[in-house]
């Protein structure tokens, strides 16, 4: 019986986390980068030739000289950047809200197993897949924050877990 509830409890965590994502993709879907750049990729003929660039060719034929080379996609990779950072966000925070109700309703539904614990690690797997997402948005600081914050809200709930079942054990006179 144990595994059969571990293979199921598994099942309900990776089909949720492919309901999050393709969820997330079909009502609000990311960015792509060829909405921002395939003009821009289109219009750009390799030099076959092997001449080089100059500053000023470069400049003529729609690029950014940067360092020392032709860049013809910077101004599109950076407004696709900006789009993808305020995508991320909103993913992260949909992603949140996502892991909240999702840990709720396991919590709620701890005594059917495995959809309980189920739920509650498809709610860890919400947070981790919205952290990750939006990952490069987050400085060093905050991204050790979640972390460590996280990290106590998982011990702290799985304390709880664990000594109310304890206490409800002593209390019924089985326990120490």
């Amino acid at each position: 019986m144990r595994i059969k509830n571990f293979v199921l409890g598994l099942g309900i965590l990776v089909v949720f986390a492919l309901v999050l994502w393709q969820g997330i993709e079909a009502f609000y879907p990311s960015p792509q980068w060829d909405d921002y750049c395939d003009e821009r990729a289109q219009k750009v003929v390799p030099d076959r030739q092997g001449d080089v660039v100059d500053e000023q060719t470069c400049i003529d034929n729609g690029g950014t000289w940067r360092n020392g080379y032709c860049d013809y996609y910077y101004e599109c990779q950076q407004e696709y950047n900006n789009v993808k950072d305020s995508y991320s966000q909103k993913v992260f925070f949909i992603s949140l809200i996502v892991a909240v109700v999702a840990f709720i309703l396991g919590y709620t539904l701890l005594q059917t197993e495995p959809v309980g614990s189920a739920l509650m690690a498809s709610g860890v797997w919400s947070i981790f897949y919205g952290t990750v997402i939006n990952w490069r948005n987050f400085t060093d600081y905050w991204r050790f924050g979640i972390l460590v914050l996280v990290l106590i809200l998982l011990i702290w709930i799985a304390l709880r877990l664990n000594s109310k079942k304890k206490k409800r054990f002593w209390f019924w006179g089985w326990g120490r």
